[in-house]
């Protein structure tokens, strides 16, 4: 998608992200009970390189949700493993944090695809408003695999849409302090919208 749009339409496009991350860290804030800030948002068009996971054989938590309503689309949250513990750490108990057992591992899994919610439906409810189309959130999936899997799942699981927006954003606090990857991938319908509005 980053390559579909000229300065203008960019601009449009950094301002919804931003906007809507905006809102998102302002839930995250609520969770903490801490401030965090968003240091920056960059755009990468490059594949992932297995090394920001800390290697391929290191698993990378995806959540993935698919855009329903007029404008189609699938979101991808992915974080690292140590992204993840640092979250476990900030958020839940540390009882929680330490067991192993399968209702622990379902409440961790249960949490991540809650912030997954709170990321994306903020970003998707940023759209929505200001492209003026009615869009949202289907529930949320998680998947773990490795980090030399990653590309390869992304490319089959979005190979049906046209434009792609991948952008990584530092959210900081002081108790966590993560650099999640958003791959969202759309339609060309939702490029001409923000065309249509430059």
């Amino acid at each position: 998608m980053i390559a579909d749009l000229n300065d203008s339409e960019m601009k449009v496009a950094t301002k919804l992200i931003f906007d809507g991350l905006s809102m998102a860290k302002s839930s995250m804030e609520m969770i903490l009970q801490s401030p965090v800030s968003i240091e920056k948002i960059d755009y990468v068009n490059a594949e992932l390189e297995t090394d920001r996971f800390g290697g391929a054989d290191k698993d990378v938590h995806l959540i993935k949700t698919e855009l329903m309503g007029e404008l189609k689309g699938t979101s991808h949250l992915i974080f690292s493993e140590k992204e993840v513990a640092k979250m476990y750490e900030a958020c839940l108990p540390e009882k929680v944090v330490k067991d192993t057992s399968n209702e622990s591992t379902i409440m961790k899994l249960g949490f991540l695809t809650e912030i997954d919610n709170m990321v994306s439906a903020a970003v998707i409810t940023e759209f929505s408003n200001f492209l003026g189309v009615e869009i949202y959130g289907n529930v949320p999936s998680l998947k773990i695999l490795k980090a030399s899997e990653l590309n390869d799942f992304i490319v089959k699981d979005s190979n049906e849409f046209e434009s792609i927006i991948h952008f990584k954003a530092v959210f900081k606090g002081k108790e966590l302090d993560i650099c999640p990857d958003f791959i969202w991938v759309f339609h060309n319908k939702f490029v001409d919208k923000i065309k249509d509005l430059v």
